[in-house]
């Protein structure tokens, strides 16, 4: 089955993957870190990370991920490149 991804990487839109919905609070290109809000609507980034990572590198690659989950605390999605890996703390943008 074909997922359909729906994404707009501008700071402030919502994208869906999946029944994901999440938004970008910040993008450094420089340091190569993105930052995302799950929106808490459908299922969270964390029990979504695996498609939330690989639609995010399809973008960005190579870039570190940093979520704020629907608690409000930030966590790092850790990927290999390609593949998630893994939650660690993260840092707020």
């Amino acid at each position: 089955m074909k997922e359909t991804l729906r994404h707009d990487l501008t700071t402030g839109r919502v994208n869906t993957t999946g029944t994901t919905k999440w938004t970008v609070a910040r993008v450094d290109a420089k340091e190569r870190i993105i930052w995302i809000i799950d929106l808490d609507q459908g299922v969270s980034i964390t029990n979504n990370a695996e498609r939330v990572v690989r639609s995010i590198l399809g973008w960005y690659d190579n870039h570190r991920i940093y979520y704020r989950d629907t608690d409000g605390r930030w966590d790092e999605l850790v990927h290999d490149g390609r593949n998630f890996t893994g939650f660690a703390p993260g840092v707020a943008p």
